[in-house]
């Protein structure tokens, strides 16, 4: 018999390996809306586009910004993730790759007399010494390796696409923080003025009780007020304290202070969106970029699922020196080899295989249905954070005009008190509603900061 050609055996492998099986990867189809809702910014270069660096121009910030990217621990393991992911598709490309192997071995054999096997001379003693290597190689017959390799490759890539996703989150999350933090520091410094304003009140009408111009229930309308203004300092400073506790978890770190300076006006001054919204919102959103890839791995498993219900085709082969003598064992008339094909494949499987089918096709159709409704919610969140950035704007401008209307009422009210003419019942209703104006201005200035992280984030923003 004709002995087999290696050559010929590995030529016509790769000839069969030219078919695959399943679907063609890639990005499933939706229909985009052709902006987002509210959007009536300049489409140029995108506000999404801009380095954290210069959207958050506040050195102490940018400082938290920094460590949190460098230290936080769910950053850190998402970055591990895809070391996870990049191992694995090592593993999947070496399939591509034929396996060899190398052993060396010694044997010594002895024929039971009642076994009839005796060597020649009559011998029943026997040696055998070989040194050998070994090959197995499975040809891709179907396309199920290839289609692995497509899958390995996107996992990777989606997560990648989710340590971004992660980072962006987390700039958002400690910028956010920050500037409540800020907002704090206004709301303690405005009960804080507060509270001294009232207590001179209170000075003021207990002398007039006294001389017996106020009467026992202004002096304690007055205490009540001062009163309320102290109560809120300590909550804020408990406030203060959390908020300061939560900024050092997500910097990985354990409890403490966090040191700033300036005011809720410095940052308020520096950060604001500049640039264009809507344009390349699918490509910059990393959740998106992730669901997507997740997409797609699922679709290339649909392929590797229906190559498993066909037979697989595998070359092994071995090839080496083998010699009864070890003083011959290197000789060239020690030389020895075999290979040839194996062709094997399922018969009866109650199923399975196609029900693996089934499975993909199923988790393909469930990540199309997340993908879309990851670009769903990344138009809603842009619509929804560009539409409060241009709301908060305006209640910040109404806010700061009730503001500056109870200061006059409040000082208007003080004079007439001073000169008689009016009751204390007028002061106690206008310092209340001062106070709660400045601390909602103070709040309304937050939401407006918060606004802009918010579009930010919800633009992509924040992961370069």
């Amino acid at each position: 018999m004709r002995p087999l050609d290696p050559i010929a055996l590995v030529s016509v492998s790769i000839l069969l390996s030219s078919c695959v099986l399943g679907p063609q990867p890639g990005s499933p189809e939706l229909d985009l809306p052709g902006a987002i809702r509210s959007d009536s910014a300049p489409h140029g270069s995108s506000f999404g586009d801009k380095s954290w660096h210069k959207v958050f121009s506040d050195p102490d910030l940018r400082n938290l910004i920094s460590r949190a990217i460098a230290n936080n621990p769910d950053l850190v393991a998402a970055t591990f993730r895809i070391e996870q992911a990049r191992a694995l598709e090592a593993v999947s490309r070496a399939d591509w790759f034929p396996t060899i192997g190398a052993g060396t071995g010694a044997t010594a054999h002895y024929a039971s007399p009642n076994a009839g096997q005796v060597g020649p001379g009559g011998d029943r003693h026997s040696e055998s010494y070989d040194i050998t290597a070994n090959l197995s190689w499975e040809i891709d017959l179907w396309g199920g390796i290839r289609r692995s390799n497509e899958a390995a490759r996107s996992r990777l890539l989606q997560s990648q696409y989710l340590r971004d996703a992660v980072q962006t989150s987390l700039v958002a999350s400690v910028a956010s923080a920050y500037i409540e933090l800020k907002n704090l520091e206004e709301r303690l410094a405005i009960s804080r003025r507060t509270a001294d304003s009232r207590k001179s009140s209170l000075d003021l009408v207990t002398s007039r009780r006294d001389g017996g111009v106020s009467s026992d229930l202004e002096v304690g309308q007055a205490d009540a007020l001062v009163g309320q203004a102290l109560t809120a300092i300590p909550i804020t400073e408990k406030a203060i304290f959390e908020k300061e506790n939560e900024i050092r978890a997500l910097l990985g770190e354990y409890p403490g202070g966090i040191a700033r300076k300036g005011s809720l006006d410095n940052l308020d001054s520096s950060l604001r969106i500049n640039g264009g919204l809507s344009s390349g919102l699918m490509e910059r959103r990393s959740d998106v970029a992730a669901a997507n890839q997740a997409y797609q791995a699922a679709v290339a498993e649909i392929g590797v699922a229906e190559a498993l219900r066909l037979p697989t085709l595998s070359l092994t082969g071995s090839g080496g020196l083998l010699s009864s003598d070890l003083n011959n064992l290197l000789e060239g008339k020690s030389g020895t080899y075999s290979i040839g094909p194996n062709l094997t494949g399922p018969i009866f499987d109650a199923g399975r295989n196609k029900a693996r089918v089934d499975a993909a096709k199923a988790r393909a159709g469930e990540a199309q249905a997340a993908h879309k409704s990851a670009a769903v919610q990344a138009f809603r969140e842009a619509a929804d954070a560009i539409n409060a950035h241009v709301k908060t704007g305006e209640i910040v401008t109404q806010q700061t005009r009730l503001v500056n209307s109870y200061r006059n009422v409040a000082s208007v009210s003080s004079e007439r008190f001073s000169g008689g003419s009016s009751s204390y019942l007028e002061v106690l209703d206008a310092e209340r509603s001062l106070f709660d104006a400045e601390l909602e201005l103070a709040d309304a200035r937050r939401d407006r900061l918060l606004s802009v992280v918010q579009a930010y984030r919800a633009l992509g923003g924040g992961w370069k």
